[in-house]
């Protein structure tokens, strides 16, 4: 098995631990998966196919690249930033 270690925003953890919480509400049993165990688990659903989609989506959200299912249609074309 492998571990590692990895910094989420605030507000990311903040809904695995409010998840953490309403699943101990509804199993009244007080042993409900804490945060760490949602996120492993979540973790552990994805392919590397999937993890590698959603990554390449991401990045071509923040360059404007056009995505895989759309057009050759770029948000901001590579010329961009040179426009007078």
């Amino acid at each position: 098995m492998m571990h590692i270690t990895v910094a989420l925003p605030d507000d990311v953890a903040q809904e695995y631990y409010n998840a953490s919480e309403k699943l101990n509400e509804y199993l009244q049993q007080g042993d409900a998966p804490d945060a760490q165990t949602l996120m492993r688990f979540m973790l552990a659903g994805f392919s590397a196919h999937d993890i590698a989609t959603h990554f390449d989506r991401a990045l071509r959200n923040i360059t404007g690249a056009p995505m895989p299912d759309e057009t050759d249609t770029w948000v901001f074309s590579p010329g961009f930033e040179n426009a007078p």
